[in-house]
Parts: structure tokens; sequence; C-alpha cells
């Protein structure tokens, strides 16, 4: 026997119910959705399922669903007796209706999760409170992650990953070979009271994207702020001796989409930034085992989430400027100069006066073919990135591939995306300050700048060599050891 956080449990010196071989046999308590979805893969995968019911005169849909599934339906009595694996698909306040005297001795499935509110009444978790009602029997935690759409479906979501946690090595492989034969990657949690986390984690919210959402939000303000004080204030307040309000008109496409593509920039930078700093850290310390400061740990694991948070602005970015940067804005910078005609022009149903109209042509100028070329390549790479990094695409590449697509494709997109950005404001950018503030084009660039000469530094053979041999386990002695 051993103990679990202060009750005993039987593990593997118990007798259980169980074949010597590989079981294919499956009880499922729980008529809802998702018991019938499991009980639906399981009967794909082979198994033999019988879902156990407290009513066999159940509605004639309800019967229709379960027949769907392949599987048989018999009282919960009988349905646990023909098992070797039992599903428990029923919440945590119906566990004592379950005819739990017939459960001794038996693997129980534990699939639920915990409250959604978050507060509990126990410490313990759902799988172990099962367990204490029924301590002869071994609970496996497996399965609350997945929905009972992802069971139905499958398909190229059949990789998803399902922890698995139990007191118990013979169920635990048991379970895994289920998880398996059911098309999943199965995840050893360890014991059961690692269940507490295993029932967390489809209730989170956003946990691991609330340090990037907070950074690209507080840049968006900010920026947006000093775009409503440069653009619809500063000339109003400095200039003009009666306010101009149509300026305040471009507050929600005109700013917004100029300080979509600063911040997009600015995020992709802070992206490929934290990885700059760690090389510089391994070659001051000389090894690669020590651990970095806990801002930058915190850093390095949110760049995924930058990138995509940077991949949603970049692509906002571009829709909106199709319908901005076209001839009939004027901009002459990027389209070629205007011909100029005089018009008799209709200023109302009797009056006509003559006009000087300017006549634009869709032929970018070179500074046009470049500015929108260098984005439009900076966009593409950015969307390669943004696929390479879902889970079901990065399964299927080598670890090579990967490294490629993060890294000199993710390189080429930052370069692009800066010439993109210096080809619009290479005339004032430097020069231009409104109310003593610069362009966003120019604070665009500070942290790709940063970026692009730490990785020259680090990319000079002596350095680059050096940095190499760290990452690949060399460590430098203290002078003392010489």
């Amino acid at each position: 026997m051993a103990s679990n956080g202060g009750y005993e449990v039987a593990r593997d010196d118990i007798e259980l119910g169980v074949s010597p071989g590989h079981s294919r046999s499956l009880c499922v308590l729980g008529t809802g959705d998702f018991g019938r979805a499991l009980a639906q893969r399981a009967v794909a995968s082979g198994y033999t399922v019988t879902i156990g019911t407290r009513s066999k005169q159940k509605q004639a849909d309800m019967m229709k669903l379960i027949e769907a599934t392949g599987a048989t339906l018999a009282s919960q009595v009988d349905a646990i007796a023909a098992a070797d694996l039992v599903v428990v698909a029923v919440a945590r306040d119906f566990y004592d209706s379950l005819p739990l005297h017939v459960l001794k001795n038996k693997v129980l499935i534990d699939v639920s999760n915990g409250p959604v509110s978050g507060k509990t009444l126990s410490l313990r978790s759902n799988a172990e409170h099962l367990q204490e009602l029924v301590p002869s029997a071994v609970v496996v935690k497996a399965f609350n992650v997945v929905s009972a759409y992802l069971l139905e479906t499958g398909g190229i979501q059949g990789s998803k990953e399902i922890p698995v946690a139990t007191d118990s090595e013979r169920a635990r492989h048991q379970v895994v070979q289920l998880v398996r034969d059911m098309g999943f990657t199965p995840v050893d949690m360890g014991p059961l009271r690692m269940s507490r986390d295993i029932e967390k984690m489809p209730l989170e919210f956003f946990r691991d994207w609330r340090g990037a959402f907070a950074v690209v939000g507080v840049l968006f303000l900010i920026g947006y702020i000093a775009n409503f004080i440069k653009f619809q204030l500063c000339k109003n307040i400095t200039v003009n001796e009666t306010w101009d309000w149509s300026v305040f008109k471009k507050i929600l496409m005109t700013n917004f989409n100029r300080n979509l593509g600063v911040i997009a920039l600015e995020t992709l930078g802070a992206v490929y930034l934290p990885g700059i700093i760690a090389g510089f850290l391994q070659l001051y310390r000389g090894t690669k085992y020590s651990r970095f400061p806990a801002w930058l740990d915190r850093w390095l694991r949110m760049r995924k989430q930058l990138g995509l948070l940077m991949l949603a602005m970049a692509g906002t970015h571009g829709c909106i400027s199709l319908g901005i940067y076209h001839p009939h804005h004027q901009y002459d910078w990027l389209f070629e100069a205007p011909k100029t005609i005089r018009a008799e022009v209709e200023v109302n149903k009797t009056f006509f006066e003559t006009q000087t109209v300017n006549i634009w042509f869709h032929h970018p100028t070179w500074r046009g073919e470049l500015f929108l070329t260098l984005g439009a390549v900076a966009l593409c790479l950015l969307a390669i990135l943004g696929i390479a990094s879902l889970p079901s695409v990065t399964a299927r590449l080598t670890w090579r591939e990967f490294a490629f697509v993060q890294s000199k494709l993710g390189w080429t997109a930052l370069m692009a995306a800066s010439l993109h950005d210096a080809v619009l404001g290479w005339e004032f950018m430097v020069t231009s300050y409104k109310c003593y503030m610069p362009t966003g084009l120019q604070y665009a660039l500070y942290l790709p700048i940063i970026c692009v000469i730490g990785k020259l530094i680090q990319l000079i053979p002596a350095v680059n060599r050096r940095l190499v041999e760290i990452r690949s386990g060399w460590v430098r002695k203290a002078s003392s050891e010489a």
C-alpha cells in the first residue's frame, strides 16, 4: 500500500480486475455528449464498448445517438462487470449515484474538469475524490483536455497531447495504450495528485498570453496617444488660429493603421531581441548551463505569443493599406505624378466653372514599387512563420527545418519589414519632429536596429565560433582552475 496525500490507496500490489494482456473492453458511464463521443472514438479504434446507464428506458432520440456510436447499451452494473477499463464521464456531484461497490478493483478513468469559477470546496481534485470513494480501485486522470467535438472529428487534430496521471504503473500502461490507440499522444504527468493541475488546464484563460497581451497593449496605447497628439492636437494648438476639425476624422482608420504598422515592427524586434541578449549573456558567462534572469526567461517564453500578435497586426495593417494607398489619395511619392487639366465642372444644376483637375495614374514610382514589394515580402514571410508555429505543422518539421523557418526566414522578414519602413520615411523620419516628438517610422526601427547590430556582432567568426561551442556544451574554466 502507498500513501497518497494522507490516505492509503491501492496500487500495483492490489489485485486489479484486468486481464494480463492489453485490455480491449471499455465501459463508459455517462450518456452525455462527451461520453458518447469517447465511446464512438474507442469503437472506431477497435475496442468493445458498453455504455452504462441508470435506466435503459431512454427516449428514442437518445437511443439513436447511442446506437450511432457503435457501442452497446446496458445497465451500469452489467456494463462495469463486462469491462476492464471504466470511463467515468459524469460530473463530480454524481459520483455518489454510481454503483461504487461494483467499481472495486477496476481501473477508473476520470475525465472531469474542475469548476469554471476556479473556486473549489476541497484541495483535492475530482480524481482524488473518486479515489477516496473507491479506495480499492485505481483512478487514472485522462482525456479531460479534449472536447467531444475533437473526439468525434479526429483528423489532423488527433495528434493532441493527453496528460495521464495515476499512482499505478500497470493502470498507466493500459490507459497510455488506450490514448495511443485512439490517435492521441499520451503525456505522463506522474502520480494522481498531478490531476489537480490537469483538471485546471482546459479552464485556463489565455494564461500564456497575458504577458504578450500586456506588452503589445501598452505599446499600442502609447503609440496611439502619440499619434493623436501629433496629428490631431499639435498643429491645432501651435499653428492654427481656429481649430481644424477635419483632421479628427482620421482617428479611426489612418491613425489606427499608422500605429498598427509601427507596433507590429516594434513587436517583431521584441521577438528577436531576447535571443540576442541571451547570446551575449552566454558569452559573458562562458556556459549555457547557468539560468537566465527571470525577466529574460519570461521574455524568451512569450516570443511565440508576441510573434502571433505581431502577425495579426501586420495582416490588418496590410488589409487597411490596400484601401489607403491608392492614387485617388494623392500619394505622389508612391505613384507617378498626375496630369493636370482644366475642365468645366458642374457646381450645381445651373452653374459651371472652370477648375484644375488632377488625373492620377496607377503606375507606382520606383520608390513605390520597392515600398509595396518589401511590405508584401515581409507579410508573406510572417505568414509562413505563423503557420510553422502551429503544433500540427511543427510536428511535421525536422529540427533543422524548424530552425531555418524561425531563424533564417524570421530575420529576413525583420529586414524586409524594416526596409519597408525606411523606404517610406527616408526623407523625413530623422528630421521631422512634431511637438518635439519623433515620427512613428523612426521609433519603429529602434528595436530592429538593436537586433541587427547585435546579430552582426554575434556573426563575427571568432564570436560566432565561441557561441557555437558554448551552445554545444563547452564551459569556460575559471582562471584559478586553468
